[in-house]
């Protein structure tokens, strides 16, 4: 497959359809299926004998003084050369993945997003993906933005764009949390029609953010999503709506609905719950209610993106009751040729009768258009 700038960028941009696999087919890629054994710090690293990977952190954070952020960053990389197709090659331009990254601020006290994307080609080291086993503490890096795992096996986030940069120190204070069944989600009907993912729920997150020349020393939590896979979505699901929530009585929650161009939830729509003893739970369709606040919406004016703001969660085998509420309208990724919601939120409620709060990130994909116009 020939490569031009503007074929090589609109295949970078796909990933973010999670599914666009499907449609460009799986020849040679291979597929999430049950049985994963899953190791650490191995599986911290790629995995590049699958088509589709990212590594996903999101955070909130503040300074002694109270001021507050959010944060988003996420590489993905996006194979073009099945492992059967890499025969050694002479040039230096041939590359065997896409690299991409997404990097926003919230300044949460202030009322300002920003955001930026960094697209690389790859070559000459300008991106990258080491397998386990490299001598590099690098887990991916895109141009300058990288993440890092130091000998500590804590986690380095370093990213930069037009008057912000974040300089992080993620350190996990619980074990990874397998998602779907053992660590299989499986996202439609069909053999391989899932991803391998598990997320550090609770990350004690200290360093600097960089706002405008001034740097700000912050401390929080962090929730990093790392999810492998070849193909995910089928034709008639839309986008998606994803929750990921660090509450105050210990328990941590993951929750994503998928939706249907009918706009109902998809019944492959998934969730975990950890609660504050560890012990875990895969959530089922059926085991919670998501459900968007009527009347509470915000438009973009640039995308035409209709976002709700307001939702209520339930968890009745939990008792469970949460009302989530974005921290600022106003945290879209306007990107081209996809937009997206991505954004700290705060939420209130109680379990079983008792006063709960939590913090944590929500991204909401499709209202722009359906991601499946990625495939094309």
């Amino acid at each position: 497959m020939k490569l031009t700038f503007g074929t090589w960028r609109a295949a970078a941009l796909v990933v973010l359809a999670a599914g666009a696999s499907a449609a460009l087919g799986a020849e040679g890629w291979r597929q999430a299926l049950p049985g994963w054994d899953y190791q650490f710090p191995r599986d911290h690293f790629s995995h590049d004998d699958f088509r589709t990977e990212w590594w996903y952190a999101t955070g909130q954070v503040s300074t002694a003084e109270g001021r507050r952020f959010g944060y988003q960053f996420t590489l993905f990389r996006r194979g073009v050369r099945p492992p059967g197709d890499r025969a050694p090659v002479a040039s230096r331009w041939v590359v065997d993945h896409l690299p991409l990254g997404h990097f926003a601020l919230t300044d949460i006290t202030s009322g300002r997003f920003s955001f930026a994307q960094r697209l690389e080609r790859g070559a000459f080291g300008r991106a990258g993906f080491p397998p386990p086993g490299e001598a590099q503490d690098r887990l991916a890096w895109v141009g300058d933005w990288a993440l890092a795992m130091p000998a500590d096996q804590s986690f380095r986030v370093s990213a930069t764009q037009a008057g912000a940069a974040l300089e992080l120190r993620l350190e996990p204070t619980r074990p990874p949390l397998l998602n779907g069944e053992r660590g299989v989600s499986q996202k439609s009907a069909g053999v391989g029609q899932a991803s391998h993912y598990y997320s550090l729920t609770r990350l004690r997150t200290s360093g600097k953010v960089t706002v405008e020349g001034k740097d700000y020393a912050v401390a929080g939590l962090s929730w990093l999503d790392r999810e492998w896979g070849t193909n995910q979505l089928s034709p008639e699901q839309v986008g998606w709506d994803w929750f990921s929530l660090h509450l105050s009585d210990g328990s941590d929650l993951m929750l994503y609905r998928l939706r249907r161009q009918d706009g109902s939830a998809d019944p492959f729509s998934s969730g975990t719950w950890r609660g504050p003893d560890g012990t875990t739970r895969h959530l089922q369709r059926a085991d919670f209610i998501l459900t968007a606040v009527p009347g509470r919406t915000w438009t973009s004016a640039r995308s035409g993106g209709c976002y709700p703001q307001e939702w209520q969660i339930q968890l009745p085998g939990e008792g469970v009751e949460l009302r989530v509420t974005a921290l600022m309208a106003n945290q879209e990724l306007a990107l081209d040729p996809v937009a997206y919601w991505e954004g700290a939120v705060e939420a209130r409620g109680s379990r079983a009768g008792a006063a709960l709060s939590g913090e944590g990130y929500l991204e909401m994909t499709g209202y722009s258009g359906p991601l499946q116009a990625l495939k094309q």
